[in-house]
């Protein structure tokens, strides 16, 4: 016995008011989804209905029904985006009406592709007639989606029909293929409620990724962290819920005011709401011609807001006709690319149009260059087209995060794209640069550390910070350093860059200067000595002396004990020979004590001692110091 699908699928209904979608409702699922007072009172639907039912098969499968007036297509299009497959309805008695085409094109525009067709009240109309309704039934879905699915008479009332229509949502569902619950979790909010007992509570289609007990989410727009305390689906409480399934989901660290149908539940930074996004929008050829700037209503996921149109590259855009909009919006709304959006006129309010979010958060100018084909390639979802366009402009390295906004892709997908282009370079740091744009960063690289090392011999090399605000000081240290990894003959030695084959030496005009500076050290042997005041006697230029300071440093003839305190190499290890010879037999001596056998002040002898600590020469017990073991001669 084959082993019961258990993928979630969503089905919805749609078409004109009173032709029976609620009562379809429940003759299949045994709930009456109109819960509102008003509902009840008007006989009517104003609102999202939900149930969950079984199929033949044993597989389960809930149920978005939607209201069919006119005045309430804003909540109808909000329900649309959750489902996987439409039972489209029309009452036998009526037959195609005004909304079932406006639902049908809402459908169409929303990205829905897999449906049937379920004419009720087939009990009202003579059989006879039947067959009539059928043909024009048919005729009115030629060109769409359900052109060839199946038409379905039944009679919610007695039932007939309802088990041929089980078998067919049965076989539709076996097309609907999986959404994606290892991706990023997000969850459009379409009701928002209090529960006694156990607070705020919000009901949605999980789009993508698995929701966990005590995940931690965020509400975008707002911001808020909230925390999950409970789960169900199908009325059923679980511990996790996968993408494709209706989920109530319990939270906490949020009241109910603070939370709105539009909103969108996901893991915290993921998604963020934007008041402009450009899309890929088709009028309906009952449209009429919009101009530009022209102010329309936006139905997007579960929100609505308005906004007006922007076309980058004509005045106008006909009926039928297909152009790149810039959608401004007049409040902030939660997107992503590929996000299937509608438009409705302003006044009145019908239903237009609609398309594809094709970019996110970035304005652009008219006739900024290269836009039209950057947005085809947006269109087409060419990654690798999308990250080459925003690489030519890049005039520096730059991050895959940055990429990622100016594109629309993800920032996995421009990762992945960047390691599959020959001719980018994608740093471990996650910048990125065209090849070709690397030359003449790498040459002037080359040619500044040339010049610095003929300047200054001694040093070890530039300092990261430095070069970066010699070289390019618009730039972050992060980018400079992508130039010097990816140029051959530059290497980062800890904190310094300098060229390959370059090693610190001392040209014939710099040794009297190095000679000078050491004797002086030398002399001053254990006596208080800043090499602010040694540079003041010597008068040497305080750029040599410092050079001079880091290459002796370097080269171990000078220790340093402090900020600003060196001793010459001679006459520490004279003091390192004196303390040890202090300590030997396990002997412990007061720092007053080894002061003694150091012949100096008091602060020199606590460096001293501190630096022979650190070396571990001797260690610390309580205010004295003794021999750490291996450095006393007589052991062993």
């Amino acid at each position: 016995m084959p082993e019961t699908d258990t993928r979630p699928v969503i089905f919805g209904t749609a078409g004109h008011i009173d032709h029976g979608k609620t009562t379809l409702t429940e003759r299949l699922t045994g709930v009456n989804t109109d819960r509102l007072p008003e509902e009840r009172n008007r006989g009517i639907s104003i609102d999202l209905g939900f149930a969950h039912f079984e199929l033949p098969s044993g597989r389960h499968a809930a149920l978005i029904d939607v209201p069919g007036h006119e005045k309430f297509i804003r909540n109808m299009a909000a329900g649309v985006h959750g489902m996987d497959a439409v039972m489209l309805v029309v009452a036998a008695d009526e037959g195609i009406m005004p909304q079932t085409r406006e639902h049908l094109d809402i459908l169409t525009l929303l990205g829905v592709q897999r449906g049937l067709t379920v004419i009720t009240k087939a009990d009202l109309v003579e059989p006879e007639w039947l067959p009539i309704v059928d043909d024009t039934v048919k005729e009115a879905l030629m060109g769409s989606f359900l052109e060839k699915s199946p038409r379905i008479f039944v009679d919610s009332v007695s039932g007939r029909g309802i088990d041929e229509l089980l078998q067919a949502l049965d076989q539709l569902a076996k097309q609907v293929p999986g959404r994606d619950a290892g991706g990023v979790v997000r969850l459009p909010i379409d009701r928002v409620f209090s529960v006694r007992g156990f607070g705020t509570v919000v009901t949605g289609t999980l789009i993508s990724g698995t929701i966990q007990d005590e995940m931690s989410l965020e509400i975008t727009p707002g911001g808020q962290i909230v925390r999950v305390r409970g789960l169900e689906v199908h009325g059923h409480k679980v511990g996790k819920a996968v993408a494709g399934q209706r989920v109530a989901v319990n939270l906490s660290g949020l009241e109910k005011e603070f939370m709105h149908r539009g909103q969108v539940l996901s893991e915290p930074g993921t998604i963020k709401a934007h008041d402009v996004m450009v899309g890929e929008l088709t009028l309906l050829s009952t449209s009429p011609v919009l101009a530009q700037r022209a102010r329309v209503h936006i139905h997007l996921g579960t929100a609505e807001v308005t906004g007006r149109l922007y076309w980058y590259d004509r005045d106008e855009l006909q009926p039928k006709a297909m152009a790149f909009a810039e959608m401004r919006l007049e409040s902030i709304l939660p997107a992503t690319r590929g996000d299937r959006f509608l438009i409705r006129s302003y006044s009145p309010m019908t239903t237009i149009g609609g398309g594809r979010i094709i970019e996110v958060g970035r304005h652009h100018k008219k006739k900024e260059p290269g836009l039209m084909d950057f947005l085809s390639l947006a269109s087409a979802g060419d990654s690798e087209g999308l990250v080459r366009a925003v690489l030519s402009h890049a005039t520096r390295p730059i991050d895959v995060e940055d990429i990622a906004w100016q594109s629309g892709l993800s920032v996995k997908e421009v990762a992945e794209t960047c390691e599959r282009i020959t001719d980018v370079l994608l740093g471990s740091d996650g910048l990125v640069l065209q090849q070709s744009r690397l030359q003449p960063f790498s040459n002037q690289l080359l040619e500044f550390l040339r010049h610095y090392h003929r300047n200054h011999p001694l040093r070890r090399g530039i300092e990261r910070e430095k070069l970066r605000e010699t070289l390019w000081p618009s730039w972050s240290v992060k980018q400079a350093l992508f130039v010097v990894v990816h140029t051959t003959g530059a290497t980062i030695a800890g904190e310094w860059v300098r060229l390959t084959d370059f090693a610190p030496s001392a040209p014939e005009p710099w040794q009297s200067e190095i000679d000078l500076i050491y004797r002086a050290i030398q002399d001053y042997g254990l006596k208080p000595l800043t090499i602010d005041l040694l540079r003041e006697q010597l008068r040497i230029d305080t750029d040599h002396f410092f050079d001079v300071m880091e290459f002796l440093t370097q080269q171990g003839r000078i220790v340093r004990l402090d900020e600003g305190i060196y001793l010459a190499d001679i006459v520490f290890e004279h003091a390192r020979r004196n303390v040890t010879e202090a300590l030997r037999s396990g002997a412990e001596l007061s720092t007053s004590q080894l002061r003694e056998v150091l012949g100096a002040n008091r602060r020199f002898t606590v460096l001293v001692l501190e630096l022979l600590d650190s070396l571990h020469v001797t260690r610390r017990v309580g205010d004295n110091r003794t021999l750490v073991k291996g450095q006393n001669p007589a052991e062993g």
